[in-house]
């Protein structure tokens, strides 16, 4: 055991690159399972994960819990939806919803960063319920109760994606592209700054950085790129009602970032898979599942603080603290070192 692990530690690198590989090559296999059941699990998931993802910039590494991210799901999908029953074409329908949600997150920061923690929450509660009963009330716009319809998925080139294994390709290359950004921003100094401030806000201040600028940053970041799961949804449902945006959608998101782990950003992703498997397919056999989620959630909040995410990475670290410090292997640099930068690159 102990030549295993340190012939892993050795080398860190190469085997979290061969995991890297190994998840996508996973996903990438999920049309090839014969089923479109496979590839609507595998699109949910990673739009989801998007969601929660996003979620996590600003509940894991700000310390703000968001509660009207469903606001911002549901005006990507409606302003795709609602652009193309005017007319316009998916390219500019697409950018038409970006630049809405981008306007209504700068709208919502501007009130939601001037407080903090639990009045937080309850303020953004607020703000996305404004956006749902808009959805309700502004029939002309949403459609009220009937929702919108979009005819079909546009086509990408050569690449038509009304086909549901073309779109799944599609969605994984945009979540891959959406998660490096991601990763890219929260290693930034940005995003080293962001976590200073969820530690210690008031020496952040005191340092002199812009906390309020921080903040009102990190939510519109975090709101853009929920606005792209929402245009996904929009374009794999080929509709959108007013339900996208209820207290639901807020609850689920956060469970997803809370059981996969704050402030890990590939935890949400974890707990995205983990919730979407439990409601699609543990629903089919088991009448209460939510009763199951339901405790799930309560023991992972009682028992791993860090989530599922943070309990692997510590796992990990037990086994190398354990296993790992059995002496210096020949011509290998520091065991310990090389194993916590495998680990760290991994939060």
């Amino acid at each position: 055991m102990h030549q295993v692990v340190r012939g892993l530690c050795r080398y860190g690198r190469a085997v979290q690159a061969a995991l890297i590989v190994t998840v996508l090559l996973f996903a990438l296999s999920v049309p090839q399972l014969g089923s479109t059941f496979y590839v609507s699990l595998g699109v949910s998931v990673l739009a989801y994960g998007l969601v929660a993802m996003s979620l996590d910039i600003i509940a894991g590494y700000t310390g703000l819990i968001s509660l009207c991210h469903a606001a911002f799901l549901g005006v990507g999908a409606y302003g795709v939806a609602y652009s193309l029953k005017i007319g316009l074409n998916p390219t500019a329908a697409v950018c038409v919803a970006l630049v809405a949600v981008l306007l209504v997150a700068s709208a919502f920061g501007l009130v939601a960063v001037r407080v903090k923690e639990l009045t937080f929450a309850i303020l953004t509660l607020a703000l996305g319920q404004i956006v749902w009963g808009l959805a309700y009330r502004w029939v002309g716009v949403s459609g009220g109760d009937n929702g919108l319809s979009i005819g079909e998925r546009p086509s990408l080139g050569p690449i038509a994606l009304t086909d549901n294994s073309s779109f799944y390709y599609f969605v994984l290359a945009i979540f891959v592209v959406c998660a490096v950004l991601m990763w890219m921003i929260i290693r930034s100094p940005f995003g080293l700054s962001l976590q200073g401030i969820r530690d210690n806000e008031t020496r952040m201040r005191t340092l002199g950085y812009a906390v309020a600028l921080h903040k009102y940053l990190a939510f519109v970041i975090s709101a853009f790129f929920c606005g792209i799961a929402g245009i996904i949804f929009a374009f794999f449902n080929l509709y959108v009602s007013p339900n996208i945006l209820d207290f639901a959608h807020n609850g689920m998101a956060v469970q997803m970032v809370i059981v996969g782990g704050l402030g890990t950003l590939w935890g949400p992703l974890v707990g995205s898979l983990l919730i979407v498997l439990m409601q699609q397919l543990m629903s089919i056999y088991v009448q209460r599942w939510m009763t199951v989620l339901g405790i799930l959630f309560v023991l992972v909040v009682l028992f791993a603080r860090t989530g599922m995410w943070g309990g692997i990475l510590a796992f990990v670290r037990w086994v190398i603290r354990r296993y790992g410090d059995a002496g210096p292997v020949p011509g290998a640099g520091s065991v310990k070192s090389d194993a916590e930068l495998a680990v760290e690159a991994g939060e």
